[in-house]
């Protein structure tokens, strides 16, 4: 029989059958707990937090540290030049005072020469007068001579007073810059300086200084005490009784540095003529005396004579009853000199000053996150640094006069004294 062909089942939408292992899958899924996984999550928040508060602290701490160290170095450096230009200062008045005491010598020596000069003129025309024209000539060089007198000397009686006056304040001005030596000078100049990097930081705070560790505190106490005892009394007044003869030697020093100011002064003015058995010579020379109160120039001209014996010459004598001189009292009643000055403390050596500055700033004040129980500790930020002042000698083709193997102690009369930053800054 033939296939009678099967009917077609009507169309419409398809449904999904569904096994039993596909109906059973969302059943299991929907019977676990959920919210494990917050737990997890929220101690990596934890971790995470904790780890950039850290870092956070961590980098506050270490810029605060590094402008806490700036501003010691600057500080300490600045306490260093403070004192340096005030030694450089003190050294500079010292050689002005003894070239205004030379310059009084000097002056004083032309005085005595020019009143030799008319003296002597006035004595040739006493003998001259009586010789036509030689006389007239010889009066009017007489006349001329005594105008030149009568100016030098006026001219005395002014320079050598507001010259000696002059000094006066010099040492006033000296006294001065060595009270500004006192340490609280140099403290105030150095916190002042601390400041300018962070008004929170202080140098040499004690205050500060008793939060550190009781060992640490003992140390840098005693050193800001050293400190304040050194920096006063690194330099000493002294005086022409108890300078062991410095300032003479000087003094000394400075006419043989000068081959005009050896001859007007130390040396001979004048001139020497050798005839057969007789010498002829002008003579000249200036002496100086110093005391704590006083001193004094005096210089003398004198023509001068010696003759030649079979066993040589003999002592040279003065022409005439007539010495022509001058002194610095003659034209100011109370002439000083340099009576006083200043100089390194005891004997010479290589002498140093030390300054430290120890920066302190309180944590507190430091920008940090205070989170999960990290606070700040009650010890402050501190970092302490150190300059020197040391008297150095430059070398050069300027200063040969030393020699390059000769050395030069520490001293107030050249003004080489410079401060140095000690390249080592410790932090606590």
């Amino acid at each position: 029989m033939p296939r009678l062909p099967r009917p077609r089942p009507k169309t419409g939408p398809l449904k999904r059958t569904a096994s039993p292992l596909t109906t059973n899958r969302p059943m299991l899924l929907s019977k676990r707990p959920r919210g494990q996984i917050a737990p997890v999550a929220l101690f990596g928040v934890l971790i995470s937090s904790a780890v950039l508060t850290v870092m956070f602290n961590t980098g506050q701490k270490i810029t605060e540290r590094s402008q806490v160290a700036n501003a010691a170095d600057a500080a300490a450096y600045s306490g260093a030049v403070w004192t340096a230009r005030h030694l450089n200062f003190i050294a500079y008045t010292n050689r002005a005072m003894i070239a205004n005491h030379v310059a009084v010598g000097h002056f004083v020596s032309y005085v005595s020469w020019v009143r030799y000069i008319n003296d002597s003129i006035a004595a040739i025309d006493r003998v001259t007068q009586w010789i036509p024209y030689v006389g007239q000539y010889v009066e009017l060089v007489e006349q001329i001579s005594a105008q030149v007198r009568d100016a030098t000397e006026q001219a005395a009686e002014i320079s050598i007073p507001a010259i000696d006056a002059w000094n006066t304040n010099i040492r006033a001005a000296q006294a001065e810059a060595q009270a500004s030596l006192a340490f609280r000078n140099v403290q105030s100049l150095m916190d002042q300086t601390g400041r300018t990097y962070d008004p929170h930081i202080r140098i040499n705070d004690g205050d500060a200084l008793s939060l550190l560790p009781e060992e640490l505190q003992a140390l840098l106490e005693a050193q800001l005490m050293t400190q304040a005892a050194a920096v006063p009394t690194f330099i000493q007044r002294y005086t022409a009784s108890r300078d062991s003869n410095s300032m003479q030697l000087l003094v000394n020093a400075s006419l043989r540095g000068n081959s005009d100011l050896q001859r007007w002064i130390a040396g001979e003015r004048g001139w020497r003529e050798n005839l057969l058995a007789v010498q002829l010579r002008k003579r000249g020379a200036t002496s100086m005396s110093q005391t704590d109160r006083v001193a004094d120039w005096r210089a003398e001209d004198q023509l001068q004579f010696r003759t030649r014996s079979l066993f040589g010459w003999h002592r040279w004598q003065r022409i005439g009853d007539r010495v022509s001189s001058a002194t610095a009292r003659e034209f100011a009643s109370n002439y000083s000199g340099v009576p006083a000055y200043y100089n390194v403390s005891g004997s010479p050596r290589d002498a140093s000053l030390r300054i430290a500055a120890i920066a302190t700033k309180s944590q507190a004040n430091v920008a940090t996150a205070d989170l999960l129980g990290m606070t700040s500790t009650a010890h402050p930020l501190a970092v302490a640094a150190i300059a020197r002042v040391e008297f150095r000698r430059p070398r050069g083709s300027a200063f040969l006069s030393l020699g390059e193997r000769r050395h030069e102690y520490a001293n107030l009369f050249n003004p080489f004294w410079e401060a140095k930053l000690a390249p080592i800054t410790w932090s606590f």
